[in-house]
């Protein structure tokens, strides 16, 4: 059976098969993130939430139109030329494939679309397969503030300038 992945936006469902998508995120996000960490991913990110969007990757298979099994999501928040990719999550049984570079691709395409000139996260200094993703991105470490997350979890700011080519 072949597979490939697919890339959408929430906001492109049904409210019915966006809520699924939901309740696979929020599921999840539970197993991944701990507890302070975790984002609640309910109904009300469905609802058009001013410059809010969640994306989400399913893995399509031959033959079954209908499934859609939660490959990967991410959330980021638009503020004017600038946005701020707040959670980005590939689920363990499809890390290191090539999903989270696909994403992170995808996110750069629509906000390059959108207008927006840069995108800002912050990860914890110890989640080296993210800030690797994330360098390969093209995304620079800017600064580093201790205790970010919690004590002893340092979080480090990175930035991708848009406006220049991957």
């Amino acid at each position: 059976m072949s597979r490939t992945w697919n890339h959408s936006d929430i906001h492109s469902l049904k409210r019915d098969e966006a809520l699924e998508i939901l309740a696979q995120i929020a599921r999840s996000e539970k197993k991944t993130f701990p507890t302070n960490e975790a984002f609640a991913f309910g109904e009300e990110l469905w609802k058009k939430k001013p410059n809010t969007r969640v994306l989400y990757t399913t893995r399509v298979a031959a033959g079954v139109s209908s499934r859609r099994d939660l490959v990967a999501y991410a959330v980021y928040v638009r503020q004017k030329g600038v946005a701020l990719l707040h959670k980005v999550c590939v689920i363990e049984a499809y890390r290191r494939q090539g999903v989270g570079r696909d994403l992170m691709l995808y996110i750069q395409q629509r906000l390059r679309k959108e207008g927006c000139q840069q995108i800002h996260l912050w990860v914890d200094e110890a989640r080296e397969p993210a800030r690797s993703l994330y360098r390969r991105c093209g995304f620079e470490e800017r600064e580093t503030i201790p205790d970010y997350y919690a004590p002893g979890r340092t979080g480090i700011k990175m930035v991708l300038d848009l406006e220049h080519d991957p």
